[in-house]
């Protein structure tokens, strides 16, 4: 009795493959002798079905998984080819910006009046970025405090313009700290081309520049174009500053407020030229 038990799946096994061996004996004596098995005949043509079936569902079961195999490696290829293209076109979307960039500071040195030196930005002000920088250059290169830092712009029209960033506020020789338009301590008189009219702007802790003209009575609209006045001792006029984003009515009659939409993108400035006056 134990012996059974000890045994019971190897016996199993082998009553199944002996029963097997007989039906598939009886089946080729039917086959080859013509003679009916009745009972057996059926048993052994049921079986024959099963296994049929069974042969049939496991082939196809494997080149189903075979299937989801090769299709699994075909989208990985599919999916590293696609960050390729990417990577690619990234590369190739910075080249064509790179040139671009290159070819609207050929134009604006075009129209420079004034010696320059060419700096590339090497440090943003964490405490309020965009509104202040460091370049690498400085006094070695012949800057000095309070000249004025520009970068080509192109305006909607597609018209190529100098644009204001800001001035040098701190030197020493190889590097040299710059305040932009954003800047709160950063004022600058303007002239709106528009109608000749003049004014001063500022920068705000939140990054708004914000203006006010002399003449409260002019007028003025979104999409006014400023540029330096020259007033004072700092900024030479003509400098395109930015548009007329905004007109604010005010409490006091006495002035006209607006909101100054830069000509600069501070947000992707990293080479600038500045003016040695």
């Amino acid at each position: 009795m134990n012996f059974l038990k000890a045994h019971f799946k190897k016996i199993l096994f082998f009553l199944t493959i002996f029963i097997l061996i007989i039906m598939i004996g009886l089946s080729s004596i039917g086959r080859l002798g013509g003679a009916d098995l009745g009972f057996f005949g059926n048993l052994i043509s049921g079986f024959q079905k099963i296994v049929y079936k069974t042969g049939n569902t496991l082939t196809n079961s494997f080149y189903s998984v075979q299937e989801i195999v090769k299709m699994r490696e075909e989208n990985i290829m599919l999916t590293e080819n696609v960050y390729k293209l990417r990577e690619q076109v990234r590369i190739l979307e910075n080249i064509i910006n790179k040139s671009e960039a290159l070819q609207t500071e050929y134009e604006m040195k075009k129209n420079l009046s004034y010696d320059y030196v060419v700096g590339q930005v090497i440090a943003i002000d964490d405490s309020n970025w965009f509104s202040r920088f460091t370049i690498d250059k400085g006094e070695n290169d012949g800057i000095k405090q309070n000249d004025i830092v520009i970068q080509a712009v192109k305006t909607d029209e597609g018209i190529v313009q100098i644009g204001l960033i800001g001035i040098v506020t701190q030197t020493s020789s190889e590097w040299s700290k710059v305040i932009t338009l954003l800047d709160e301590s950063c004022k600058v008189s303007f002239r709106n081309i528009e109608n000749d009219e003049s004014g001063i702007l500022q920068g705000s802790i939140d990054g708004t520049v914000t203006g006010y003209f002399f003449n409260s009575k002019v007028f003025a609209e979104p999409g006014d174009s400023l540029v330096t006045s020259g007033i004072g001792e700092v900024y030479i006029p003509d400098i395109y500053i930015g548009d007329v984003k905004d007109v604010v009515k005010t409490t006091d009659a006495s002035t006209l407020r607006i909101i100054v939409e830069p000509a600069v993108d501070f947000t992707k400035i990293n080479r600038v030229y500045v003016l040695k006056k």
